[in-house]
């Protein structure tokens, strides 16, 4: 099996290529956003009819998670699609499309195939697969495949309803869907390249470059659900940011915008223009978003702007998926929405995943590590009051620290000092109301609201975020006792401060390292991929072994034209202590 698989790719450098695709995923991912994604890439090769190897499937890499049988009669099933795709009742004008037919039909029936046959094991180890077009590469068709964690889906949920009009065009169900289709296209391209794999110089497009790609993709998408026929000639999201960065009479644009078939029954129109507004005429656009203030919109397709409205009454268009709303929330920030679901986010041309999710786990490991004589009760009167914030449709700041009394006397000139009262959300709702930090103990007790906080200025600040979000760097830093923020933005992007580390259990370290000191060449990749992510939490010994573990498989004898990858040395981090660590048997934190 091993050479035919170096067949594949002419001087074996598959492995190479595949790490290529899963850092250029995992980097994506962190532009957008998330920062440990763990997606994996594995190459499947189908072989090419009429072609002699013995082999009918090829997989890379060949001692992994991903057993062959997986694909037991894969080469069949792509006959079976083969025969009944859509496109074998499509005829075209022009004889160099129909010459180029029958291919194009092999190809996507070859990545479907793929698609189809890891079906079972998304279900049953919690991933979602991506095949991406396949490419002829000496006797196959090779497929690259990303695979992501299905709880990346359920933080980030896409659209419900498949994206398509009359076939013709599919839209994308997510930022991250179109994200990993660019990435998937990058891989495509390097596999038609003589010797695919070689070139280490050849470059691939950089994270930024991708991520505006696949925003650019993603926001063809409301114009496909709409059935605006012209969404096509159109950048909606170059249009978007530009209009978004203009100010009108000094004034940064807010307010909202419909995206909608002015006509139909999911919005009511209450002024139309005579004449659209172009978007191609951003200054004209910008002017009239004067007009959306409150609850009036404007609405408009992918083209033009028709005039003012709202959605109709007891119309849900997260459920109807017919109406899509771009919300201007300060200059050059914009985000997009389909009920009350964001979809994406831009600042300042720069696409995002909305980070408005809070993690219970994180939160809650932060929270008993600060406030050790808090119980789970009040952890969970706290996380209310965190559901709460969150779900508001304006920014706030809620701050817990063991002295907030203290604090709340402290500040009263910078604020407004109460007599004790233990917040439910509701109370929250209402004191969050005016500007500044609510102050609470870690009981929800709260002794203050509206406080304007002071504090040192400190590293972690940065002039890309908003006062909100640097003032409760500069306290929570500058805090004499035990203390924790929880920053709600505007655009509903939400931070805790301190970011601290999840604990891990020891166990699992340990399990990790006695699985890689037994692994050899072809089957160590899983167990240092997990160490790579967890460098933090090893001991100086335990780096001491992996570093033995790692020299004695590149020691290894090595195939003809194989690559093996470098790792870099593991070393005792300075800031390890015990407080990382969890008890055993209280559950596992690690991701």
């Amino acid at each position: 099996m091993r050479g035919q698989l170096i067949k594949l790719f002419m001087w074996g450098y598959q492995p190479h290529f595949r790490v290529d695709v899963e850092l250029s995923m995992n980097a994506v991912m962190k532009e957008l956003g998330v920062s440990e994604a763990g997606a994996e890439c594995l190459l499947v090769g189908a072989r090419i009819p009429c072609h002699e190897n013995p082999n009918d499937v090829c997989v890379e890499p060949e001692e992994g998670k991903w057993p062959i049988n997986l694909f037991d009669g894969l080469l069949e099933a792509i006959e079976t699609e083969f025969a009944s795709h859509p496109m074998q009742k499509i005829f075209y004008d022009d004889r160099p499309s129909m010459e180029e037919k029958p291919e194009n039909i092999r190809k996507d029936s070859v990545r479907r195939a793929v698609q189809q046959a890891l079906t079972s094991y998304d279900l049953d180890h919690g991933v979602h697969s991506f095949a991406g077009a396949p490419a002829p590469v000496g006797d196959y068709y090779v497929v690259p495949v990303l695979q992501l964690p299905g709880t990346l889906f359920q933080q980030f949920p896409p659209l419900h309803k498949p994206i398509s009009d009359d076939g013709r065009f599919t839209g994308h169900e997510s930022l991250i869907h179109a994200a990993i289709a660019e990435v998937l296209v990058e891989a495509c391209n390097e596999l038609v390249q003589p010797e695919p794999g070689r070139n280490l110089r050849r470059r691939w497009a950089s994270a930024e470059e991708l991520v505006r790609r696949a925003a650019a993709s993603f926001m063809y998408t409301p114009g496909i659900v709409i059935g605006d026929k012209m969404f096509f000639a159109f950048d909606l999201f170059e249009q978007i940011n530009l209009m978004s960065s203009l100010m009108y009479e000094g004034t940064r644009g807010t307010g909202r915008l419909l995206l909608a078939q002015p006509d139909s029954v999911a919005v009511n129109m209450s002024l139309r223009f005579a004449t659209p507004v172009p978007f191609r005429e951003p200054g004209w656009a910008r002017k009239v978003l004067e007009l959306a203030t409150g609850s009036t919109a404007l609405i408009a397709d992918c083209a033009k702007i028709f005039g003012l409205g709202d959605v109709a009454t007891d119309h849900n268009p997260g459920e109807s998926q017919d109406v899509f709303v771009i919300e201007f929330l300060d200059h050059y920030h914009w985000r997009l929405l389909c009920g009350d679901k964001t979809l994406l986010i831009s600042e300042y041309g720069r696409p995002s995943l909305p980070q408005a999710v809070l993690s219970r786990v994180l939160l809650l490991d932060t929270y008993q590590r600060l406030f050790p004589t808090a119980n789970m009760e009040d952890f969970e009167c706290f996380w209310e009051l965190c559901q709460a914030a969150v779900e508001q449709h304006h920014g706030s700041m809620l701050v817990v620290t063991e002295d907030a009394e203290c604090e709340a006397a402290r500040l009263q000139s910078q604020g407004t000092q109460i007599e004790s009262k233990k917040l439910t959300p509701t109370l929250y709702r209402q004191v969050s109301g005016i500007d500044g930090a609510v102050i609470v103990d870690p009981y929800s007790n709260c002794y203050a609201i509206g406080v304007i906080l002071d504090g040192l200025a400190h590293p972690a600040c940065t002039p890309s975020r908003g006062a909100r979000y640097n003032s409760g760097i500069r306290y929570v830093h500058a805090a004499d006792a035990q203390c924790l923020a929880v920053v709600v933005s505007a655009d509903q992007t939400v931070n805790v401060i301190p970011e601290m580390r999840l604990r891990v259990q020891r166990s699992a370290i340990v399990t990790a390292i006695a699985t890689l000191e037994t692994a050899t060449a072809d089957n160590y990749h899983e167990a240092i991929r997990w160490l790579d992510r967890h460098r933090f939490y090893l001991s100086q010994e335990q780096c001491d072994q992996v570093n033995a573990a790692l020299e004695r498989i590149q020691n290894e004898p090595m195939d003809v034209g194989e690559l093996r990858i470098q790792w870099s040395k593991f070393s005792l981090h300075p800031d390890l202590d015990e407080s990382f660590f969890l008890h055993e048997g209280t559950g596992s934190n690690s991701v």
